[in-house]
């Protein structure tokens, strides 16, 4: 008898670490779930609102569909647009997804990454100095997003190898649009990318993912604010953004304006990846993209 006591007491305590452990996993956004969990593709024949069979039916569905074509009509120039909803698992709005643009620094996000893998499997040293630059590996990671930091982004690119890098983007991310060495990517795989830093299944890193997760969300102002875009739209979500820009001072406009950015809203937690890739956009339309689909998700979500 006091065999089964025991044994009754031993499986209510595994279910009880159980609970606890997935309650703290819906908690705790951007925390590593599956490593066997793949990380979602996005499949050119499921409608940006349809819900996929096996999209957890905790969320209610968001459609954003309508914003994206507003924004659209309303912009002039080169735009591309992909929203994805990490809860969910599918495509929430999009325009024109395929469309190649040069990365501007939105390449950062490729070297970036592959150097936090590198660090995790233990082949980069975390406190060596990288090149000339006067910063240790991890500094170099963090400024490379915080504050697009270049001579730490092209020594690690070159640490990594551009055509090695290339290699690794298309067999062990999945990422088959872009090439980094010439600098052009599309929305589609931007978004990808994006996927692989929320789920960060090879950097499980307490201190990594922490920060990570930091440099997307927190970063300076400057002459050109890194968060005057898409960011600066938000003022409810948690928005971790990387920025690439290219302005013509002599023309007066933005070659490129691009922002791809996981946004949360922590009280409902929820999880969002936008976007935006465009060609001759001025930021201040991209700001105004980020403020309609804050609106709209609020009124999407107060009932």
């Amino acid at each position: 008898m006091k065999k089964i006591i025991t044994f009754i007491g031993v499986v209510l305590a595994v279910a009880t670490i159980t609970v606890a452990c997935l309650m703290l996993l819906q908690r705790n956004p951007w925390m590593h779930l599956d490593g066997n969990e793949d990380v979602s593709e996005v499949d050119d024949n499921i409608p940006a609102t349809e819900s996929s069979d096996d999209a957890p039916s905790s969320f209610e569905p968001i459609d954003f569909q309508p914003i994206v074509d507003a924004w659209v009509n309303s912009t002039t120039g080169n735009r591309s647009i992909l929203l994805y909803d990490l809860d969910r698992e599918e495509l929430i709005g999009s325009y024109n997804p395929d469309e190649i643009y040069n990365t501007a620094s939105l390449y950062k996000l490729f070297v970036v990454y592959e150097g936090y893998r590198r660090v995790q499997s233990g082949v980069w040293d975390e406190n060596a100095y990288v090149g000339a630059t006067g910063r240790t590996t991890l500094d170099c990671l963090d400024l490379a997003i915080r504050e697009s930091y270049s001579p730490c982004a092209e020594t690690l690119w070159s640490m990594i190898g551009h055509e090695t890098l290339d290699q690794i983007i298309r067999d062990d991310f999945g990422i088959t649009n872009s090439n980094i060495s010439l600098l052009t990517s599309n929305a589609r795989d931007i978004l990808r990318m994006m996927q692989i830093f929320y789920k960060h299944e090879e950097i499980l890193s307490e201190n990594l993912v922490s920060r990570m997760k930091d440099s997307f969300l927190n970063q300076p102002a400057t002459t050109y604010n890194w968060r005057q875009g898409l960011p600066s739209g938000f003022s409810v979500a948690n928005v971790y953004d990387k920025v690439g820009w290219d302005y013509n001072p002599s023309g007066g406009y933005w070659n490129i304006y691009h922002d791809a950015a996981i946004v949360e809203y922590p009280e409902e937690n929820r999880h969002f990846v936008v976007v935006v890739m465009t060609n001759r956009v001025p930021f201040q339309k991209i700001r105004d993209f980020g403020a309609a689909l804050e609106a709209d998700y609020i009124r999407q979500t107060a009932s």
